[in-house]
């Protein structure tokens, strides 16, 4: 479905995206409107790279 180059890829910018939004999730205040944005953007990056693993996972079975 998707090629092993792009799918790596995303992957990293994937990575990159959810690891810095762990970071700063640890480093903001607690309540704040920036944790708030902070996790949810860690929600996404982590759903983001769980979906380009299937995608790659199933078009390498091909």
């Amino acid at each position: 479905m998707i090629d092993s180059s792009l799918g790596r890829a995303a992957f990293r910018i994937g990575f990159y995206v959810t690891f810095m939004a762990g970071l700063l999730s640890l480093v903001t205040t607690p309540g704040s409107a920036e944790r708030a944005i902070s996790i949810l953007t860690l929600i996404i990056g982590l759903i983001f790279l769980v979906v380009i693993t299937i995608l790659v996972r199933f078009g390498s079975r091909r």
